[in-house]
């Protein structure tokens, strides 16, 4: 009997701190340089971008909330403006109980999208904790002054306390932003008012913006491609389960990548890089992540199932190249984000069929470029500008079809 050849298997992928991915999200202002403008080019800029924000206010009882909750025509909580990191059960409940207490509580912010219609802009998260309270969503907990409601789901307090509850208020903060030539300026008002918003929480990041502003079948598809086995493994992000939809493994909730929703834009930076390199466009790595989430927004069900296809194909061909581990540099043991970039525009725009069969030399290319101090400047790229991705990707199609 022949022995099996013991093949060892490689190493886990380190995962990415919290810190490298905010590190990440703060290099994508970087532009490229550019003639500066005159004293006139931004004096008129400043005056054509001013914005007027037409402000009211309004309070709800919870009794009209969870009513306004229900329709979906009035108030609309599309899922992409939740967090990924929502309130845990004990900060759900603590809130209730300042409810019936009736202690003040922060307001939330609407934006008024048409007449009588309205975007949860902040404030989501109390939003979901309130009206899963009074649909017995969940029972209260670890509360601090009514302890004995404690287990006690809204069903089950008294008749009395249901009614206090319901006449209870909270303030809504109404916004209509208007622009004063809105068809001539490259900017979504609604970003910009989304963006400075902080009423004492944690500011939105890039991505988890886009998610909220961009509600879309593209957006989808970014989040069903962040769950792929594959993407995962490549990441080192632990692995996706049906569960997951409900309740969020502990390990994965923790994961930086899945936490801040970089695994999504992950996603988006290579079509966002694709395009670019493809069409010339300019201008930082965030806005033009942030354009094309609003170029995708509109995009058939059909576009986007060629375009996850296309994503799959591109990274499952490198995954397999790479024996599981693509864009793994000899330096640092994780995967490179600048080598992500590059190599997954690179085989798209070269077609996977005509790198397929070269895995041996592809592997010798990359490591050879990655231990060149001049390729290995190119290929991590100190610097996010265009034309820092653009000689990335140049490289990177070297690495492949030299």
């Amino acid at each position: 009997m022949v022995e099996q050849e013991n093949i060892k298997e490689p190493d886990p992928i380190q995962e990415i701190s919290e810190g490298e991915v905010e590190q990440w999200f703060e290099s994508e202002d970087e532009e490229s340089a550019e003639t500066p403008a005159s004293d006139k080019d931004v004096a008129q800029k400043a005056s054509a971008s001013q914005l007027r924000i037409v402000r009211s206010s309004m309070d709800l009882t919870l009794h009209s909330l969870r009513r306004s909750m229900r329709e979906s025509s009035y108030i609309d909580m599309h899922p992409g403006y939740q967090r990924r990191h929502r309130w845990d059960a004990k900060k759900r409940s603590r809130l209730i109980e300042s409810l019936i207490l009736n202690i003040p509580i922060p307001p939330i912010f609407l934006f008024e999208s048409d007449l009588n219609r309205y975007e949860v802009m902040d404030g989501s998260q109390r939003l979901e904790a309130i009206t899963g309270y009074l649909d017995n969503g969940y029972k209260l907990s670890s509360l601090e002054f009514l302890t004995e409601l404690n287990g006690n789901s809204f069903d089950e307090i008294t008749p009395t306390m249901q009614r206090s509850l319901l006449r209870r208020t909270i303030n809504a903060i109404v916004l209509l932003a208007e622009t004063t030539s809105p068809e001539e300026l490259d900017i979504d008002v609604r970003m910009v008012i989304f963006n400075r918003l902080n009423t004492g929480g944690v500011r939105l990041n890039p991505q988890e913006l886009r998610n909220a502003l961009y509600p879309s079948e593209f957006n989808l598809m970014l989040t069903r491609l962040s769950e792929w086995d594959v993407f995962r493994d490549t990441w080192g992000i632990p692995g996706y389960t049906p569960e997951e939809k409900e309740a969020v493994p502990k390990n994965v909730k923790s994961n930086a990548l899945y936490k801040t929703m970089a695994d999504c834009e992950l996603v988006l930076r290579f079509f966002a890089i694709k395009e670019t390199v493809a069409n010339g466009r300019q201008g930082s790595l965030r806005r033009i992540m942030d354009a094309s989430m609003k170029a995708h927004k509109g995009d058939p069900k059909g576009t986007v199932a060629n375009l996850e296809q296309e994503y799959r194909c591109v990274l499952d061909s490198l995954f397999n190249l790479f024996d599981g581990h693509p864009f793994v540099l000899p330096q640092t043991k994780r995967p490179s984000r600048p080598a992500y970039d590059a190599l997954m525009v690179a085989s798209a725009l070269i077609g996977v069929p005509p790198i397929a069969g070269r895995k041996a030399i592809i592997q010798s290319n990359f490591t050879a470029a990655a231990n060149d101090k001049d390729k290995y400047e190119i290929l991590v790229g100190r610097g996010n500008t265009v034309d820092a991705i653009k000689a990335r990707v140049d490289l990177a199609k070297e690495i492949l079809t030299k």
